[in-house]
């Protein structure tokens, strides 16, 4: 598993859609955020799921590449405006640390449920 890169499922229920996402971190970093906005990359618009890791909060004695598993529910609005989900996972540095690397990302389609 590539850490960082969000591996992505989405599911439909009669109420909104649920993207369930599964990453990998380095040993001291956790979720510190879950976002949903529009993201633009070239001439594509898509809805964007952003989720943030950082080592503001550190996991205590996990393993040396922590395994998350988060779900963002959207609404069903979001595939009449945007035919593609892009997932973004973006690392917050803190000030003593270099940084920040490029986002990994992943993309799914609304159709692909």
């Amino acid at each position: 598993m590539k850490s960082y890169k969000p591996y992505l499922s989405l599911s439909k229920t009669t109420e909104n859609y649920v993207l369930d996402v599964v990453l990998t971190a380095a040993k001291k970093q956790t979720i510190t955020s879950i976002t949903q906005q529009e993201v633009n990359k070239g001439d594509k618009t898509y809805w964007g799921v952003i989720i943030t890791v950082s080592t503001t909060t550190q996991l205590m004695n996990g393993p040396e590449n922590p395994i998350f598993s988060t779900s963002a529910s959207i609404s069903l609005e979001k595939a009449n405006e945007y035919q593609t989900i892009k997932c973004l996972v973006r690392q917050k540095m803190q000030e003593s640390e270099l940084g920040p690397p490029k986002d990994e990302e992943s993309d799914i389609d609304f159709i692909d449920v």
